[in-house]
């Protein structure tokens, strides 16, 4: 079911939330968790697995129909904060061209976890999104609308 406002919350269902970053103001920026005490996808049983994995897809279905991410990265360390949980991060044209430009115009191939690392250093809440670029409770309410739509 759907969260309005529930500080950053898009969705809660009975195995995962899915909630807007907070870690950087990227739009369409997602962490998913898995509820629980999980540390790992080995812990899972095979039906949270499946859960998840639909879960996964539906928020970067989202999230590229809602920014225009050209890829979503989908990354989980669970280093900082130990229970299971995977961050989608929308990679976008926007944001592809501002990382070029700050490493000296590199190239392809993306090192997408250099990037990533990158953006959630650089790009801070003060930082100002280009222009006509929707921010983050726009994006989070079009998300979740996206996921309903799917359900």
């Amino acid at each position: 079911m759907p969260k309005e406002n529930s500080r950053n919350l898009i969705f809660e269902g009975e195995i995962f939330t899915l909630e807007q970053g907070t870690e950087c103001p990227i739009p369409g920026y997602l962490v998913l968790r898995v509820k629980g005490e999980a540390t790992s996808l080995a812990q899972l049983p095979a039906e949270t697995t499946r859960a998840l994995g639909e879960m996964l897809a539906r928020a970067a279905r989202a999230i590229e129909e809602t920014v225009g991410a050209e890829r979503v990265y989908i990354l989980s360390f669970c280093e900082v904060e130990r229970r299971l949980h995977f961050h989608l991060f929308p990679r976008t044209a926007w944001l592809l061209k501002e990382y070029f430009q700050s490493n000296s115009g590199e190239t392809e191939p993306v090192n997408g976890p250099a990037l990533f690392e990158w953006a959630r250093k650089t790009i801070v809440l003060s930082r100002q999104l280009p222009v006509g670029m929707a921010g983050g409770a726009a994006v989070a309410g079009a998300i979740g609308a996206a996921l309903e739509r799917e359900a």
